[in-house]
């Protein structure tokens, strides 16, 4: 019994001693991945020029959704395409494409991924993490544009975004 105590009290200090050092630390500064619309708008105009139909989310760097829009005429099963590939884009902290060519030359990661996030990761071209600063800060994603279309229509939102951001500096 006084055994047991023990072994609660000292569990109890490393939860208290834990939780205080996690306060005391710097908060993090809040990216610019919340501002979400230079690259939906951008991507979705990509898709609606080429006469195409997308789904486009933005993702947080938890996999979170911080917004998703679909295309008039886009079955929302793409939205579900789309959250998987920013989800994986995040994840492993690399384009979905380079993702899929990891089954080739490094067949255990790939494989992990799958097993660790079922049902959570879709690794087809169109999903690209977020990085500023060289950290990862949330991902973006397209599914649903015929061909590379997915993958045009991201990198011109990335490219309105990194534009969106210079532009506040």
């Amino acid at each position: 019994m006084v055994k047991r105590k023990l072994i609660q009290s000292l569990a109890f200090l490393m939860v208290v001693t834990s939780v205080s050092a996690v306060s005391a630390q710097e908060p993090k500064p809040v990216p610019d991945v919340f501002a979400t619309r230079p690259r939906i708008d951008v991507a979705a105009s990509i898709s609606l020029e080429e006469k195409g139909h997308a789904a486009i989310i933005v993702v947080d760097d938890n996999g979170n959704v911080v917004s998703m829009d679909r295309m008039d005429g886009t079955s929302s099963f793409f939205q579900r395409l789309a959250l998987g590939k920013a989800t994986g884009a995040v994840a492993l902290q690399q384009n979905t494409a380079e993702t899929a060519e990891q089954y080739k030359t490094n067949p255990q990661r790939y494989l992990s991924a799958l097993s660790m996030l079922q049902g959570e990761v879709v690794f087809i071209p169109g999903g690209f993490p977020l990085v500023v600063d060289n950290r990862i800060v949330g991902a973006v994603a397209s599914a649903g544009h015929r061909g590379d279309g997915d993958v045009r229509a991201v990198k011109a939102g990335i490219a309105a975004w990194e534009k969106f951001r210079q532009s506040r500096r």
